[in-house]
């Protein structure tokens, strides 16, 4: 009697439809999806598995490859591969689910959960955390600078909480600005636990895998904890394939544990709003200056050849994974892969447009000279971009970039815009604009100016940075000499991150900071010669 229906029945009928075996793709859609998989679908290599529903029924899931090169293993559209930082909205959805039942609110302060993070003046709610807007360093880049990168050793999610509560800086005022940090998933999970008293892998097999009949999918908080069908990660260099499977137990970031069919399961769920969270999950952030970006919580809404999209990727060890939504098209598209050379986000679009309404053709541009040339830095962060001049357009950092309109050019991270007045901009695929200034590059700076010892104020880490005629090196923990390359005066590159010395009023090195893509001006003082 569907009038006695209750919500959980309704959940579980919708996981038993998208848990059947999968009609056929009409027309020729299973040979075109094919053809995309095939450099994956030999005897030889690891693959993926990919599951398209239309209309909350899946239409077409199959494998290619193998789950197990070692013994021979076929892969399956049940194999269990692990999401990567697709995994993060099941993490921003139990944080939901708690502000649903009256448990905390987004507009909390993560200190009232999470004392132990450092009073930084301004405060961080739980809402700038699920959107990457909170200021919180990247984990694994203070990892890797303490010489442990990601997936060196074995993490825990308290070993997270331990090094954010000794960062005495943020890389930028919470709300500020977007970047990507999985710090704030992994104190998330711990929250999780806190409020609810349920780790995050029981809160989401008791609230969200089980109702909802995603029955091939944990979390990953104990990476050896067998789990049967699950394929392991490979990655490749010039020798061949190797194993990269993932040894980390923090999880919340990633660690998400699954198959295609359950990741339908999951976005026909959130296409229904089961769970009551779906608006919320994919509400875009809007950052303190009053502008809305691409990152709501954990998901991504985006336009693909300008339709909506709802969208995340991910990539951990070997592993690679995306799964996206078109809700006007109740089009479902989950993808994931134990191979690591798989680009996932352009395969998934290759496979969504095989299924989409066909996109109006682009009218070509043809940029005219003069170009523009020179080295700018970036307002915020210091790194630099080289753009150079070429007969028929211009290079950024050496690759040829694609005209979009006048002034304005497809590129890497955003497209770049160069204004009348010679300033330079990068609007980024989440809807920041970033600012440039030009800068003078130096070649060969005295290297006596900048060698000595330097002791990291919020790491148990000190760098040693050391020079003579042929250059400057800089050594961290259990790592090689690094090569420093000159950039503009005072700051040099390295395959570190960026270098940058600070003088005193004298003119004297005093210190150094080190940033890269993920964490800002970690400082260093100068401790001996």
């Amino acid at each position: 009697m569907p009038a006695l229906k209750s919500p959980l029945i309704a959940a579980l009928l919708a996981g038993a439809a998208l848990s059947a075996p999968a009609i056929a793709a009409p027309d020729d859609s299973a040979a075109r999806v094919d053809a995309i998989f095939a450099p994956w679908s030999g005897g030889a290599s690891p693959g993926c598995a990919i599951g398209v529903a239309k209309n909350g029924k899946p239409i077409l899931q199959r494998a290619y490859g193998l789950a197990d090169l070692e013994l021979d293993v076929r892969a399956t559209p049940a194999s269990i591969y692990e999401a990567g930082s697709t995994s993060k909205q099941f993490a921003a959805a139990a944080l939901l689910m708690l502000e649903r039942d009256g448990k905390l609110s987004l507009d909390d302060d993560v200190r009232k959960y999470i004392p132990e993070l450092p009073d930084y003046g301004k405060t961080i709610q739980l809402r700038h955390m699920v959107s990457h807007i909170s200021g919180l360093r990247d984990w694994g880049s203070v990892a890797a600078l303490e010489g442990w990168p990601r997936n060196s050793r074995t993490a825990t999610n308290d070993h997270v909480l331990e090094i954010a509560r000794r960062q005495k800086g943020l890389n930028f005022a919470p709300g500020d600005h977007y970047l990507y940090s999985n710090t704030n998933f992994n104190l998330m999970a711990i929250i999780v636990q806190r409020v609810s008293g349920q780790t995050l892998a029981e809160f989401g097999r008791k609230r969200m895998f089980e109702p909802l009949g995603m029955t091939h999918t944990q979390w990953r908080d104990d990476h050896a904890r067998l789990v049967p069908g699950r394929a392991k990660a490979y990655d490749r260099n010039a020798d061949g394939y190797y194993i990269d499977n993932v040894i980390e137990d923090a999880y919340g970031n990633g660690g998400l544990l699954t198959t295609v069919g359950d990741l339908l399961i999951w976005n026909e769920a959130l296409d229904r709003n089961t769970l009551g969270i779906s608006e919320k999950l994919a509400t875009r952030a809007v950052l303190n200056d009053g502008k809305p970006i691409a990152y709501a919580a954990g998901i991504v809404q985006l336009e693909h050849e300008g339709l909506q999209e709802i969208a995340h990727s991910g990539a951990t060890g070997g592993y690679r994974a995306w799964a996206a939504r078109y809700p006007a098209q109740k089009l479902s598209i989950a993808l994931l892969c134990n191979a690591g050379e798989v680009n996932s986000t352009e395969i998934g679009h290759r496979v969504a447009d095989i299924f989409l309404p066909p996109a109006a053709p682009a009218k070509p541009y043809v940029a005219k000279g003069p170009f523009p040339s020179g080295l700018y830095a970036e307002v915020r962060t210091g790194f630099p971009l080289r753009i150079a001049a070429t007969a028929d357009g211009i290079t950024a950092d050496g690759r040829a970039l694609k005209p979009v309109s006048p002034g304005r050019w497809d590129a890497p991270g955003g497209d770049l815009i160069f204004g009348k007045d010679g300033s330079l901009s990068r609007l980024t695929r989440e809807g920041i604009m970033v600012a440039f200034r030009k800068v003078e590059p130096v070649a060969s700076p005295a290297a006596a100016d900048f060698t000595g010892r330097f002791a990291s104020i919020d790491n148990p880490v000190e760098l040693v940075v050391s020079g003579d005629g042929n250059g400057i090196a800089i050594n961290r923990p259990g790592w090689p000499p690094l090569k420093l390359t000159p950039s503009y005066k005072d700051v040099f590159v390295s395959e570190m991150g960026l270098i940058s010395f600070v003088r005193d009023g004298a003119g004297k090195v005093t210190g150094l900071k080190v940033s890269d893509g993920r964490a800002y001006n970690m400082a260093f003082e100068r401790s001996g010669n």
